[in-house]
Order: C-alpha cells, then structure tokens, then sequence
C-alpha cells in the first residue's frame, strides 16, 4: 500500500516537470488559439493513444472497464479545458492563467468530498489553502496585459481540470487515458474546422510538435495512473508546481521578468509543497515500520 502511494506522487511529480514547458511553448506557436488548439489537440490525442496502448496492453473496451458515462463526460471535459488552456495562454499574462489554474486542488478537493465522499487529510487542506495564499499574492500583483476574457478562460480551465481529476478518481480500476485522447481529437478537430486547416511557418510548428509529441500527452497520461495510487486532491497539489515552474521558464525564454511578488510567492509554494511531501512521506515510512513489526 505505501509503495503504491509513493508510486503515485512520483507519477505526478514526473508529470508536472514534463508539463510546465506547454505554456511556454504555446506562446512560442504564435497568437492564433484556434489553429493552436486544434494541432495541439489533435496530435496529443494520436500520442496519448500511442503511449497508453504501449503502457496497457489490454484492449480500449477492457481498459474502460465500469466507467459507463464518466468516460464520455470526462473526453468532453478534456476537450473544453484543452482549448480554454490554450485560449487563455494566448489572451492573459502566462503567471495570471498559471495562478488561476492553480487553485485546482482546493476545488478538486471540494469536489471530492462532495461527490465521492472522499475523506481529505487536514495537511491537504491546510497545504491548499497556504498555496492559495501565496498564489493570492502573486494575483495581486499581476500586471494589466491580461484579457477579461482570457482570465475567465484560465477559470473554466481549473474548474474543468478539478472535475476530471475527480472523475479519474472515481474509478480507479478503469484507465480513462484513452477519453482523453479521445476529447483531444474531438477539440482539435472542431478548432481545426474553426480555423481552417492550416500549416504554423517553422519554428511555430516546432513548438505545437514538442506540445503535441512529448509535453502534453505523456504528462496527462501519468496523471491518469497517479490517480490510481494518490487522491485526486494531492494530485492536483502536486500541480501546483507548473505555476512556478511555468513562470520561471517564460521569464527566463520570453523575459517576462517576475515581480518580488512572484518570487515570494513561489518560495511559500515550494516550501510548502516541500513539508507537505516530507510529512506524508514520513507517514508512509512510519505505516510500513508499524506493518513490518506486527
């Protein structure tokens, strides 16, 4: 049981480091969303496919196992928050949409408790709601170029990314990698009709392909096996970590250069998100001394 745990922290620690190039490689892509989003969704759709039949052998009907319809809500969920990820990169301060969608693990959390009666440990809490503060410090500080409509996006995003995540959770013995996929061809497909089929010029194009081939398909389907293991509120804790990561590396390629507020703001979250995983890693060794002697 503990190994199973810790199996699922590094699972989504591996995915969060593999996803916090993406927002920087969208605003690499160019300014047009629609064309965007539809070579971003189409080509993880196809990887996401390609690297989870390599990872599970079994056949997509018995990978869905009982799912029933949260298969097909959690594909339409992917494909809305897939394109309001891109949509609000394109429109917003990159750390403005990075801070919105962090607040996923409160609701997340709060989805959790409500619909599946899932019982959140104090210290996710308390760790959610001390990033939330530090996140909220960061916000108020945030520059004026960002888009009304580009922030509401980065909302619809978190609240759409909380609901997958309980989804997945709600059924771990199903793999929902395969609706992802599925949600990603279908949003890619309809931006593509949107937007007109559409080649990006060079270096654009080399930025949709990093996204498409590596970035967004290997982190999102470790973030479905993380499930299986961890709950869907530390999970999403565990993302909280592209928000700093994601802003160091657009001021570090684009120079969009962090405010002392962001600076502080990353060091409360980093050093939370650092005792939060030595006080569950310390349980975890307490648990299994405690099974070995009895």
């Amino acid at each position: 049981m503990q190994q199973t745990v810790l199996k699922g922290y590094l699972l989504a620690l591996i995915g969060v480091c593999i996803l916090s190039p993406d927002a920087l490689l969208i605003r690499l892509s160019g300014d047009d969303p629609w064309l965007i989003a539809a070579w971003r969704g189409i080509l993880t759709g196809i990887m996401i496919l390609i690297y989870n039949q390599w990872i599970d052998r079994r056949s997509l009907k018995s990978q869905k196992a009982n799912s029933g319809y949260r298969y097909y809500v959690n594909m339409v969920l992917f494909a809305f928050s897939s394109f309001f990820f891109t949509y609000a990169i394109s429109n917003a301060n990159v750390t403005d949409v990075l801070v919105i969608i962090a607040f996923t693990p409160l609701l997340s959390a709060l989805l959790s408790a409500v619909f599946l009666r899932e019982k959140v440990l104090l210290r996710t809490w308390i760790a959610t709601l001390v990033c939330g503060i530090g996140l909220a410090i960061l916000f108020s500080q945030a520059g004026g170029s960002s888009k009304p409509l580009g922030l509401a996006s980065a909302a619809a995003c978190a609240i759409l990314l909380a609901a997958q995540f309980v989804i997945m959770r709600s059924c771990p013995e199903a793999n929902l990698s395969s609706s992802m996929a599925f949600g990603a061809l279908l949003g890619g497909m309809v931006c593509m009709l949107v937007s007109g089929f559409a080649i990006l010029p060079g270096t654009q194009m080399l930025a949709v392909l990093a996204i498409g081939f590596i970035v967004s398909p290997i982190s999102f389907v470790l973030f479905v096996y993380s499930l299986r293991y961890i709950t869907a509120a530390e999970t999403s804790l565990i993302m909280l970590l592209e928000s700093v990561l994601g802003s160091l590396l657009v001021w570090l390629f684009l120079g969009e250069h962090p405010t002392l507020a962001t600076t502080l703001a990353g060091v409360l979250i980093l050093g939370t998100l650092s005792i939060y995983s030595f006080l569950a890693l310390r349980e975890l060794r307490q648990t299994s001394v405690l099974s070995a002697s009895t």
